[in-house]
């Protein structure tokens, strides 16, 4: 015969209860800020990288198009710009709050701001406070200026190469003048270089000079980076 359990089961009292919410609450409200804190710190982290992502594709798409991008938009959206070989970005996804394109919004779904100044291209993100010039802000400065410089330097390279090898053959004979347009003409129907007009200027549209006045053309400059005569 089975023996019956005369022990009442006892459940909780109110008191018991009320501790209970209590020290959930306490532990809700420890969790809450820190998880804001987290969270805070995850959109900062997508944002700085997106932001890096859109001024490395800024300066690939200067260097296809030699101007700066009027929105952020133009960087994965062809608009009659000549020389755009994008996109620029890996793909495009709407996001689903500002119903935007989302490399257009930043974590907190927000347009970047977006300034030009000259070869300076300015990113910022307005963080998550929305106030501007504040120490929650994330800026970025894409400053163009190397990529011309490193393109011209790379181009005059070339046309001093090949000046060089002209003058190799033809410098007693058929020297060359010293105003590049006609020089680059000559070395043009010498078979030397193409008839391409952008190798008249260097990266800031600024004419090749010649480095030493006087005499026939020996070597280019640009009057951009180096002082010339």
């Amino acid at each position: 015969m089975k023996r019956r359990n005369t022990h009442p089961v006892r459940g909780f009292t109110l008191i018991e209860l009320v501790i209970t919410i209590a020290i959930i609450g306490v532990l809700v409200g420890a969790a809450v800020p820190v998880m804001s804190k987290i969270l805070t710190h995850k959109a900062r982290v997508a944002t700085r990288d997106e932001i890096q992502l859109l001024a490395n594709a800024t300066v690939e798409y200067f260097r296809d198009t030699k101007r700066l991008p009027t929105a952020i938009s133009r960087l994965s959206t062809r608009a009659g710009v000549a020389g755009w070989s994008g996109p620029y970005v890996p793909g495009v996804a709407t996001d689903p709050i500002s119903n935007r394109n989302g490399y257009e919004v930043d974590a907190w779904s927000r347009p970047y701001r977006v300034t030009r100044n000259g070869d300076r291209l300015t990113l910022r993100s307005l963080g998550q406070d929305a106030r501007v010039n504040t120490t929650d802000d994330l800026t970025l400065v894409v400053d163009v200026t190397l990529v011309r410089r490193e393109e011209t330097l790379a181009e005059l390279k070339l046309l001093n190469q090949t000046i060089g090898l002209y003058n190799s053959l033809n410098l007693l004979t058929a020297p060359l003048p010293l105003t590049w347009s006609s020089a680059h003409t000559l070395l043009v129907a010498a078979g030397l270089l193409p008839n391409d007009p952008s190798l008249l200027t260097d990266g800031w549209g600024r004419a090749y000079v010649p480095s030493v006045a006087g005499g026939p053309l020996v070597e280019l400059a640009s009057p951009s980076i180096t002082p010339v005569p």
